[in-house]
């Protein structure tokens, strides 16, 4: 055989690897998606499947959402959007280290050769990033609330308290 026709063979040897690998990532379930939404970032799931909330990003759209109701200056809500804006990117890139621990995870757990005790700091690395993930969120919503005024506070609380009451059919 040439020496150009083992060159291309061993290409599409590689071309072919990496398809299959491809194909195998993309049909294999993801723990979550990150979905950004405008300022945030919002997806993940939760150990169970179901959606991983994201409460700091919520509110802090909502924020920013209602800035006239509550009347923010111009510089209160700049420094609420960069709070939102970096606190997306942290979101982003907290995901990504929860979803790649999560592989990390199904990979040991699927290795029938795999010691208990890789599974088990796998499993602690997850939960680490997603505790992590949950704490950026505290701290973000801390930020951009401490941009408020008392008055302006309350009546931001006073808000998201009405919107998340049952409602009464009258």
């Amino acid at each position: 055989m040439s020496h150009t026709a083992q060159a291309i063979r061993a290409r599409l040897s590689i071309v072919l690897a990496l398809g299959a690998l491809l194909t195998w990532a993309l049909c294999v379930p993801v723990e979550g998606r990150a979905e950004p939404s405008p300022g945030m970032a919002r997806g993940g799931h939760s150990e169970h499947g179901g959606a991983m909330r994201d409460f700091a990003g919520h509110a802090i759209h909502r924020l920013l959402e209602h800035q006239k109701d509550l009347g923010l200056s111009e510089d209160q809500s700049a420094k609420i959007k960069t709070v939102a804006a970096d606190y997306a990117k942290t979101r982003i890139r907290g995901e990504a280290d929860f979803k790649l621990a999560e592989v990390d995870v199904r990979t040991l757990v699927r290795d029938e050769k795999a010691d208990l005790s890789a599974i088990e700091t796998a499993m602690k690395k997850s939960e680490g990033a997603r505790t992590a993930l949950r704490l950026e969120g505290v701290k973000a919503l801390r930020t951009a609330t401490a941009v408020l005024t008392p008055e302006q506070r309350e009546k931001w609380r006073a808000g998201m308290r009405e919107r998340h009451s049952p409602k009464r059919e009258g």
